[in-house]
């Protein structure tokens, strides 16, 4: 397959060497074409990374907005009712692109907030395995969250014109979050797309969040791939299960073989990204391999 295998960058600063040239040797001794940038338990030295890879045949080529870990934050990001957290998240936007030129990229994959509801909101993370899901408990607040849903959705576009418009060389890619929250369900990127058709928007799809859905509301894996895989700039390899997101491939529920089935046969390789938990042992890289090696990934 034509594929640029990259292991994303939480994981790798929570395992890794902390020095540069070290980390980067790691990566490519581990069979990784690069690394996927974003926010973590560790910080990162990027413009050392950036230095250190000068001569080495390492990759850059994906920036993510926020950390795709945990629900580190109540406010609603770009959906947000409330001006001063839309001008947060546009600049955590800013500084991811920051980041992106210092590495030489131009995807950047952001999840573009959560709808606000009225009162307080117990559970949302469809990643926490403390939180017992059902079909009712999760169709429960999804009505609620229907309420806000339309003007969540048209200050999405707003903010997203505007940043696509600030960054022309940039590609911004949408991916759906853990939040039930989350604007970015099947409808909702769908209506993205369709209002904002003349920009260069991307979508990028997050296995282990995209099987847990599946898993707590019944949405198939493969409705977001047929509805976007002509947008499709990459994917993130993680798997899901009630015990948590981000585990490791082949431990859950994630169909490989039908990710496989959508990777580009020809053109510029399509980026896949290990995305792992940081509790994910290093000792389970070679069984992932192997897990993956089977579907060609």
């Amino acid at each position: 397959m034509h594929l640029l295998r990259l292991l994303a960058s939480p994981w790798a600063s929570v395992h890794g060497p902390s020095d540069p040239l070290r980390l980067l040797t790691w990566l490519l001794e581990a069979r990784f074409d690069g690394l996927a940038a974003g926010p973590g338990p560790r910080p990162v030295n990027w413009h050392g990374l950036a230095a250190a890879a000068e001569d080495l045949p390492i990759q850059f080529p994906v920036v993510r907005v926020g950390s795709n870990l945990a629900l580190t934050s109540a406010t609603a990001g770009l959906a947000s009712a409330k001006e001063g957290e839309r001008d947060v998240a546009v600049h955590a936007v800013r500084q991811a692109v920051a980041t992106a030129r210092s590495l030489g990229s131009q995807t950047i994959v952001l999840e573009p907030g959560l709808v606000p509801v009225f009162g307080e909101v117990e559970t949302e993370d469809l990643g926490d395995p403390d939180i017992a899901w059902t079909a009712e408990r999760a169709q429960a607040l999804l009505a609620r969250r229907k309420v806000g849903r339309n003007g969540a959705l048209d200050r999405v576009c707003r903010e997203l014109f505007q940043i696509s418009r600030s960054f022309p060389d940039f590609r911004f890619c949408l991916t759906t979050g853990r939040s039930l929250r989350g604007v970015a369900d099947l409808a909702g990127l769908r209506d993205i797309f369709e209002d904002l058709g003349n920009l260069r928007l991307g979508y990028w799809h997050d296995a282990a969040i995209c099987a847990r859905r599946q898993q707590v509301l019944g949405e198939a894996q493969g409705e977001w791939l047929e509805a976007f895989g002509n947008r499709c700039a990459g994917f993130s390899l993680g798997d899901a299960s009630p015990d948590g997101l981000y585990q490791p491939p082949g431990s859950g529920g994630v169909d490989y073989g039908l990710l496989a089935s959508y990777v580009r046969r020809s053109g510029a390789p399509t980026p896949v990204v290990l995305d792992l938990d940081p509790a994910v042992a290093p000792s389970e890289l070679s069984g992932i391999r192997a897990c993956l090696a089977k579907y060609g990934l």
